[in-house]
C-alpha cells in the first residue's frame, strides 16, 4: 500500500472514538487532506505532538482507497505562543477555518498556503496586533478567492471615485460605491479604502508591517467580515466563525 510524505498545516480536527482524532491538513501541493490519527490522544502516542491545531510538519500518510491515515510526522513548527494568548488564538482559529472553507482536495494552492503560514508565524512570534494581522489576512484571502474589493472605482458604475468626498462600502456590490449609485452599504472613509489598497500591495512576508489606529481597525473589520460573509454565505455557522471579531 502506498505511503507519501507531504508538508502540511493542521487546520482542523475532530475527536473520534476514545483516543483517535480526525485531522484536516492543508498541503500546498495536495490541498485539503482529511485523515485519521489513531490513538493520538494517548499520552504515549508518537502522534500526540502533531495532532494539534496549527502544527506544521512533514506528515507521513498511508492511503488505502479513500482512507488516509497518519503514520508519523516530523514536526517543524507548533506556533505554541498562539495557545498562550486568547486573542491570537482566536485570530489564528478564524484564519484556519476560513481556509478550510475554500481549499479543495487534490488541488495545489501554494499562494494560500504561504498566506496562512506567514499569518500564523506573525501571530505567534511578533508583537503585531492580532486584529491588524487578521485584517491583512482577510484582504489577501478575499483577493485570493476572487473577491478583491473594488477600492478606487465604484463597484456599480465603475467610475473613478478617488476624488469623491462621500463614499459607501457594499459587500454585495463588491466594494466601494459612489453616492450616485444604489448600494445598501455603509459609509466608508477614504482613509479606510486607502489602507486596504496599501495592504493588498504587501507580500505575505511583510504583513507584520500593518499597523492601524483603533478607529481605522474598528472600521475595517466589519467591512471585511461583511465581504467574507457575502462570499461564504450568510448563515449562523459562518457568522459564528468571526466570534469576538464580528
Amino acid at each position: 500500500m502506498p505511503t507519501e510524505l507531504t508538508k502540511a498545516i493542521v487546520t482542523g480536527y475532530t475527536d473520534y472514538r476514545d483516543d483517535d482524532r480526525m485531522l484536516t491538513l492543508f498541503s500546498a501541493e495536495h490541498g485539503r487532506i482529511d485523515c485519521k490519527a489513531r490513538s493520538c490522544r494517548k499520552s504515549t502516542s508518537k502522534l500526540l505532538s502533531c495532532a494539534q491545531p496549527f502544527v506544521f510538519g512533514e506528515f507521513e500518510l498511508f492511503r488505502s482507497g479513500d482512507r488516509v491515515t497518519v503514520n508519523g510526522c516530523d514536526v517543524r513548527e507548533t506556533f505554541y505562543p498562539l495557545r498562550e494568548d486568547v486573542d491570537r488564538f482566536m485570530a489564528a482559529s478564524l484564519c484556519t477555518q476560513l481556509v478550510n472553507g475554500v481549499i479543495q482536495k487534490d488541488s495545489s494552492d501554494e499562494p494560500l498556503f504561504s498566506l496562512l503560514y506567514h499569518t500564523l508565524s506573525f501571530l505567534a512570534y511578533t508583537d503585531s496586533d492580532p486584529k491588524d494581522l487578521l485584517i491583512a489576512f482577510l484582504l489577501h484571502y478575499l483577493d485570493h478567492a476572487g473577491y478583491r474589493p473594488s477600492l478606487t472605482r465604484c463597484a456599480v458604475c465603475r467610475r473613478d471615485i478617488r476624488a469623491d468626498a462621500i463614499l459607501f462600502y457594499s459587500a454585495e456590490a463588491g466594494g466601494a460605491v459612489c453616492a450616485g449609485c444604489p448600494h445598501g452599504g455603509k459609509p466608508v472613509s477614504k482613509l479606510a479604502l486607502e489602507a486596504m489598497r496599501r495592504i493588498l500591495l504587501l507580500p505575505d512576508e511583510a504583513l507584520n508591517r500593518v499597523v492601524l489606529k483603533d478607529g481605522l481597525r474598528s472600521e475595517l473589520l466589519p467591512l471585511l467580515r461583511a465581504s467574507c460573509m457575502n462570499m461564504l454565505g450568510e448563515n449562523d455557522k459562518n457568522a459564528a466563525l468571526f466570534g469576538q471579531f464580528a
